[in-house]
């Protein structure tokens, strides 16, 4: 089955698109074929996704983000392919074969029609590695946000009692930054929890993250930091949450997953945590083969696979 890509360059897009693709190459084995449209106007991107470019010509169109909306449209028509959004679409789902759509941004609404297949979470191209040896904490920290504040006290006091956990059972702890964390709490970090290894996410790569997760038993996520939070479940291991202030009475999509999350004992916050000592840890979450399996049934069902 060959696979085209269209992508705003955006590295969530990116990530989300890239391990549907992933997932259907490994029972479907094609081409997969990324074609960037960032930086171009509207026809520029419609005279792009309508030629081959060398590309071999797709079965199955896979896109994220609003600017790609229509020139998946236009895409899957031109080539008589299967056009998949990954996300809630600006435009009416039935113009698009299928939209991967993330429960949280579904609202308690019924799921409509057979053009929304909900997922937990949007997808990512995490994969649990059993092989690997799980000998880490990873701690992932965000910042503020639109939907969580910011209160370093009371962080770096979760963060203290994960070190002083880590110092008793001789294990191993990496933390890193993100982008929105302020320039002055990783040295706080170093100066208060000397059994956490501090990484700021100026000193890491692209792929720093997943390597990481490959290889933690226990993973503890700021709040703020949804995506982070499904990666971390996707990898296998027990994850914990670690409490952001909320700006607004009035829960946010992302609170609303997270909330989904608890409810069903997927992550365990750092205050039960506290006082169970207790962070139990749930079968990898990986929405991408799931996705992937009800693709390949409703759409290319008498084709061959692996």
């Amino acid at each position: 089955m060959n696979i085209w890509i269209l992508s705003d360059s955006k590295p969530g897009h990116l990530n989300q698109t890239k391990g549907l693709a992933a997932a259907l190459s490994a029972r479907k084995p094609g081409n997969v074929d990324i074609i960037d449209l960032a930086g171009q106007g509207f026809f520029q991107k419609l005279r792009t996704v309508s030629r081959n470019n060398g590309h071999a010509r797709p079965d199955l169109i896979i896109a994220a983000g609003h600017s790609t909306h229509i020139p998946l449209i236009r895409a899957a028509r031109h080539f008589n392919a299967v056009s998949i959004l990954c996300m809630k679409p600006s435009l009416p789902c039935c113009l698009f074969d299928l939209c991967l759509v993330p429960r949280h941004d579904l609202g308690n609404k019924e799921y409509p029609g057979k053009h929304i297949f909900p997922t937990t979470g949007a997808l990512h191209s995490i994969r649990p590695n059993p092989e690997a040896d799980k000998n880490t904490t990873l701690i992932l920290i965000g910042g503020p946000s639109k939907a969580y504040g910011w209160a370093p006290d009371s962080l770096l006091g979760q963060l203290q009692a994960i070190d002083a956990h880590v110092s008793a059972t001789g294990g191993q702890a990496v933390l890193t930054t993100s982008r929105r964390t302020p320039p002055d709490f990783a040295p706080s970090i170093v100066r208060e929890c000397p059994h956490i290894k501090v990484v700021p996410v100026e000193e890491t790569r692209p792929g720093w993250v997943a390597a990481h997760l490959e290889h933690a038993h226990t993973a503890w996520v700021t709040q703020d930091s949804v995506s982070m939070v499904y990666e971390a479940l996707g990898s296998g291991a027990a994850v914990g949450i670690l409490c952001m202030p909320v700006r607004s009475s009035k829960p946010s999509r992302v609170a609303r997953g997270l909330d989904m999350l608890l409810e069903e004992g997927r992550v365990t916050p750092w205050a039960t945590w506290k006082t169970t000592g207790h962070l139990p840890s749930s079968l990898p979450l990986v929405e991408t083969d799931r996705a992937a399996d009800y693709i390949i049934q409703h759409f290319f069902p008498s084709t061959p696979s692996t």
